[in-house]
């Protein structure tokens, strides 16, 4: 819930802050090339007009796979749950019934919210593709 972060606001990012994004994303160990390429939307995370992170969603029909990062300075702030349950929101809106997320080292974070683990083969192939092989294993939440 956004209850300990009532003024978070998120915004599409604009094409010149993509390059800030890539940063952030690589810094998490998570997929940075390609967020110009269709199908792929991402957003600006504020709270009292300080940026906190950055979030996406890649949306392969029904399906879309999660994309969060936190700012580095503020993490364990409870913002992460707050950006997380905005995107689930966004996601719905895209016509996604499923969010996807490679939970990496963040699996308890995201089982806290409603993901559970699956095993490699229940993973559509679009969504399985986007997945680093040998990732943890992938996680799902029914949204729509």
């Amino acid at each position: 819930m956004n209850a300990g972060h009532p003024k978070l606001l998120w915004l599409p990012l604009a094409p010149f802050e993509r390059d800030g994004l890539k940063t952030a994303l690589k810094g998490a160990g998570l997929p940075h090339d390609d967020v110009a390429a269709p199908g792929r939307y991402f957003w600006r995370f504020e709270e009292n007009d300080v940026p906190v992170g950055f979030g996406g969603i890649e949306v392969h029909g029904d399906d879309g796979l999660l994309r969060i990062v936190t700012l580095p300075m503020l993490r364990h702030r409870g913002l992460g749950g707050a950006i997380a349950e905005a995107l689930e929101g966004e996601t719905v809106a895209l016509g996604c019934r499923a969010l996807w997320v490679a939970a990496g080292g963040e699996a308890a974070f995201f089982a806290e919210r409603g993901y559970v683990p699956v095993l490699p083969t229940a993973v559509p192939a679009a969504i399985a593709e986007r997945l680093s092989s040998g990732a943890d294993t992938p996680m799902m939440k029914r949204v729509g």
